[in-house]
């Protein structure tokens, strides 16, 4: 514990140790006040300080620091943002499920922000309309691609400034007044001497070059580029809803065809429990029976376990909690698949936003290279300011000075820098490009990819789901044969696993033909039918 003097007060630079760094700004408005207050006490109390003037007898400092003190306090509330939790529906408790049925509404009556167009309503499927608009509406991901887009916006207005002139301006009061009884104190006169100014400038650098120009495109085109992004990141997370809404389907479909299958698996079960009390089979039909049921059993909870992590990347996607439910479509079936113009042309790449990005980006940072070549140019800035100051505000303008300079910077002089500095730029140039190229051979190669797959799928799913069709009836006939004791029960339980794999291939090709649709439409920006 520290003990002062009882003669003294702390110094000064005791108030560190009195009171440590805090993050409140109102205890150090408190120390401030207190240390000036003992400060000043000091002085009075020394017995080696001079005597003042009467006029100076009075303490001021503790009027003043109480000021200071509460300017600090006001500060603090007026200029600090106090800070909020952002906002977050969290569920009570985990594995609860959630309607998702009033939010879907809620922002299904919102605009979407007609960021890209609404392709997906081709499918002419209300349910995952809705769905995907409250994606564009509440997806996180997709949000911070705006939020970036408009950084790069404001960031472009801000390049864009530098061009115009920079005004600054400053007002500055100060009073004074003698402490000790020295020759200050004389000079003073015990009084207290006001003084007070005031400075306007202006400053202008002279664009010879263009090179503020080439900054603002550089800053341009990356705020274009940006907004391509947003664009493609919306392209990109409405494919996924809609994926994702189908593949939903496509599980409720094995789900519900799983339970089926379990039932007659059960009934198969004791009906050759039946038949071995009666001794018309052996003992091992009893468990072959049982060990096919435990295997469509187990098949129900694997198709169970999928359907719940679909259904919670859906929800995810939709900026919702995992266990939002949301109204399904029971099986494949009802999907309405968007016929595909003949003839498709090359020139439906134009309407990818990511395409439209990289070549946004090869002329930004052109505009870069031209501005890193022109920094290094002699630049001339003006600079203009005009001053005055007084002993009285109402003669603040009585005695005015104004100065213009100019200023000629020569950066060419360094050499080296520039050099490099202008490789540089040209090398982020030429990664420009070949990214764009990259990027133009991607996209050439994914619609390819999705148009071979669209034809092959389509066909593919035809031919399953006869095979489907056929399987199924040699099943029922199988059942028909063994009861009739034609077949023994492994035949007819071959014959129901040949079905059941045949549904499942069927059901699996549709959905492949359902996701190479929605790729085809994102590989193609997101149409399918040329410009009108």
């Amino acid at each position: 514990m520290i003990r002062l003097p009882p003669s003294r007060s702390a110094p000064l630079w005791l108030g560190t140790a009195l009171y440590p760094a805090r993050d409140s700004v109102s205890r150090a408005g408190v120390f401030l006040k207190d240390s000036m207050i003992r400060f000043s006490r000091s002085l009075h109390a020394c017995p080696t300080a001079p005597t003042l003037p009467t006029p100076v007898q009075r303490p001021i400092l503790p009027s003043l620091c109480a000021m200071a003190a509460a300017v600090l306090l006001a500060g603090c509330s007026l200029t600090r943002t106090a800070y909020e939790r952002p906002a977050l529906s969290v569920p009570a408790q985990f594995h609860t499920p959630l309607d998702g049925a009033q939010n879907t509404a809620a922002s299904a009556s919102q605009s979407a922000g007609d960021v890209i167009d609404p392709w997906w309503q081709a499918f002419h499927e209300p349910q995952l309309d809705t769905l995907v608009r409250q994606a564009l509406e509440a997806n996180p991901g997709l949000a911070l691609k705006a939020l970036q887009a408009d950084r790069d916006a404001l960031q472009a207005g801000l390049t864009g400034a530098n061009r115009w002139p920079q005004f600054t301006g400053s007002v500055t009061g100060a009073k004074s007044r003698a402490l000790d009884g020295g020759k200050a104190a004389i000079a003073y006169n015990g009084q207290t001497q006001t003084t007070s100014g005031a400075t306007l400038g202006i400053s202008y650098e002279i664009d010879l070059w263009n090179k503020l120009a080439a900054q603002r495109d550089a800053a341009h085109w990356q705020a274009a580029a940006s907004a391509w992004d947003r664009r493609a990141a919306a392209l990109s997370l409405s494919s996924q809803v809609a994926s994702l809404y189908w593949r939903v389907a496509y599980l409720n479909e094995n789900v519900r065809s799983a339970t089926e299958d379990l039932a007659a698996a059960e009934r198969t079960v004791a009906l050759v429990d039946a038949r071995r009390r009666a001794g018309a089979v052996s003992a091992i039909d009893p468990v072959q029976a049982q060990q096919d049921s435990d295997a469509v059993a187990g098949a129900l909870a694997d198709w169970e376990r999928r359907r719940d992590i679909a259904r919670h990347s859906l929800a995810s996607a939709l900026g919702l909690p995992a266990q939002t439910r949301f109204a399904e479509s029971p099986s494949l079936a009802p999907a309405h698949l968007p016929d595909i113009a003949p003839g498709l042309p090359a020139s439906l790449l134009a309407r990818r936003p990511d395409l439209a990005a990289a070549e946004t980006r090869v002329r930004a940072r052109l505009a870069d290279v031209d501005a890193a070549r022109l920094s290094f140019y002699p630049s001339i800035t003006l600079n203009g300011t005009a001053a005055t100051s007084s002993d009285s505000l109402s003669r603040l303008l009585a005695n005015p000075v104004g100065t213009l300079a100019a200023t000629l910077a020569m950066p060419f002089l360094q050499v080296q820098t520039a050099r490099f500095t202008t490789a540089l730029a040209r090398n982020d140039y030429e990664q420009s490009v070949a990214t764009f190229r990259n990027t133009l051979l991607t996209a050439l190669t994914e619609v390819e990819d999705a148009l071979s797959a669209r034809e092959r799928t389509t066909s593919q799913y035809a031919s399953l789901a006869r095979a489907a069709t056929l399987a199924q009836r040699a099943a029922d006939l199988s059942g028909v044969r063994y009861r009739a004791g034609d077949v023994d029960l492994q035949s007819w339980l071959d014959a129901q696993r040949l079905a059941r794999q045949a549904r499942r291939n069927a059901a699996q090709s549709r959905l492949d033909q359902i996701d190479a649709t929605l790729s085809l439409v994102k590989a193609l920006g997101g149409t399918l039918e040329p410009a009108g």
